[in-house]
C-alpha cells in the first residue's frame, strides 16, 4: 500500500509560484504510527510513503520515529521525500540510508533565486550550495526537481545544464500551472524551444558516462516504446494522502476538503466512499477521445484536472497544450537516440523488458 504523508503544511521559504496554504498544522508521532500500522492491515510485503510538506524536514524527528517504528513491522517499507533542501544535513542523509529514503531536491537552477526565496525575501542559490554536495555524496542518482513560469522559462534549458553540470543526472521540470500564471502562445513558443535545447543536451550526453536523464522526455519515451498508457490515475486507491490530522483524502489536491475525506488513520479507509471517488476518476473526458495523444499524455490525472479546472474530467487548454509540446520534442528525441543505440534508450528508460524494438 502507497500513501502520502501530509506531514505538514508549514515552510520555511516563500516560493512564488507554491499553490499550498501553508499553516502550522503538524502531523504527531502518534497519527505517523498510525498510518504504519494501517498499512499493515494490508496483506502486501512492502510499503512505500511519500513524505510531503509544506517541508517535510521541519518534522525531521518525526520522520526518524516513523521509520523506526515501520522498521520493526515484519513488512518492507521504502520512502521518497521531495524537500527544498535547506535543512538537509549529514545526519538526516545517514538516516535516509539506513531507512531507504529517497530524496529530491526541488532547484530550479539558475533561476533559483528568482522565485525559492527565504521568509524576508532572500534567494536560496548560495543556501543550497553544499545542501547539493551532501546529497549528491549519499545518493548520486537524487532527483532534482525544477520548476518554471513564464517569466523565467527563456532560462529553463541554461538552469537544466547548470543542475547537470552541477551533478543531477535525473532531472524534472514542473510547468507552473497555476491559474493566473499567465501561459500564452508566445510563452509556449518559448517553451518548445527550450524543451528542444534540453533534447540537444540530451543527446550530447548520450554516451557519456554521466547521461541526462530529463525525467519529462524519458517518461514519454517509454510509454511509446512500451506502449502502455502514460498514467492510470486511479483516483483514491493508487495512492491516497493523509493529512496532519490522519484523514485520508484521494489525492494531494483534494486535501481538507470534506466531501472527499474517505477515512482516517485509526478506523481505516471507507471502502464505499473510496470506490465512489476512484469511478469518480473512471469518467472519460470526452474532449480527448480520439485524439492522436490521447494514451500519452496527462489528460486522465484527475488530480491535476481538479486543481487546474475544479473538475475531474475536465483538461485545462494549458495542460493540453503543454502536453502536445512535451510528447513532440520526446518523439524527436527518442527517434534520434533509437538511431544511436536503441539498447541503451531502453535501459536508460527502464523499458529492458520490451522485446519488439531492434
Amino acid at each position: 500500500m502507497n500513501f502520502t504523508l501530509h506531514l505538514t503544511a508549514d515552510c520555511n521559504l516563500c516560493c512564488h509560484y507554491c499553490y499550498l496554504t501553508h499553516d502550522k498544522s503538524r502531523m504527531t508521532e502518534k497519527t505517523a504510527f498510525a498510518a504504519v500500522d494501517l498499512c499493515c492491515r494490508y496483506n502486501q510485503d512492502k510499503h512505500g510513503f511519500s513524505l510531503f510538506g509544506g517541508e517535510p524536514l521541519l518534522l525531521a524527528p518525526v520522520i526518524e520515529r516513523l521509520t523506526e517504528y515501520a522498521a520493526q513491522k515484519d513488512k518492507l517499507f521504502t520512502y521518497k521525500m521531495t524537500t527544498n533542501g535547506t535543512l538537509l544535513n549529514e545526519d538526516f542523509l545517514r538516516l535516509a540510508d539506513k531507512r531507504r529514503i529517497s530524496i529530491a531536491m526541488s532547484h530550479d537552477g539558475i533561476i533559483q533565486d528568482a522565485k525559492r526565496k527565504t521568509r524576508d525575501g532572500k534567494g536560496t542559490f548560495e543556501l543550497l550550495q553544499s545542501k547539493i554536495d551532501m546529497l549528491l555524496a549519499h545518493q548520486p542518482m537524487a532527483i532534482a526537481m525544477q520548476t518554471v513560469t513564464t517569466d523565467t522559462v527563456s532560462d529553463m534549458a541554461e538552469s537544466v545544464r547548470w543542475l547537470y553540470e552541477r551533478g543531477f543526472t535525473r532531472i524534472n521540470t514542473a510547468i507552473d500551472y497555476r491559474t493566473d500564471a499567465g501561459w500564452d502562445d508566445e510563452s509556449m513558443d518559448k517553451l518548445k524551444e527550450q524543451y528542444q535545447l534540453i533534447a540537444e543536451l540530451a543527446q550530447q550526453t548520450f554516451f557519456s558516462n554521466r547521461p541526462l536523464r530529463y525525467l519529462n522526455f524519458t517518461s514519454k519515451i517509454t510509454t511509446h516504446l512500451l506502449s502502455r498508457p502514460c498514467i492510470q490515475c486511479k483516483l483514491g486507491v493508487r495512492q491516497p494522502s493523509i493529512a496532519p490530522d490522519g484523514s485520508i483524502y484521494p489525492c494531494n489536491q483534494f486535501l481538507n476538503l470534506p466531501e472527499y475525506r474517505m477515512g482516517d488513520v485509526y478506523g481505516g479507509i471507507d471502502r464505499e466512499k473510496q470506490m465512489e471517488i476512484f469511478n469518480m476518476g473512471r469518467k472519460p473526458i470526452k474532449s480527448c477521445i480520439g485524439c492522436a495523444i490521447e494514451e500519452r499524455c496527462r489528460h486522465a490525472c484527475s488530480c491535476l484536472n481538479f486543481q487546474l479546472t475544479g473538475r475531474m474530467d475536465t483538461v485545462a487548454p494549458v495542460q493540453c497544450a503543454h502536453e502536445r509540446i512535451l510528447i513532440g520534442c520526446a518523439d524527436d528525441l527518442g527517434e534520434k537516440l533509437h538511431k544511436m543505440d536503441a539498447k541503451k534508450l531502453m535501459h536508460m528508460c527502464g523499458a529492458d523488458a520490451f522485446d519488439g524494438i531492434e
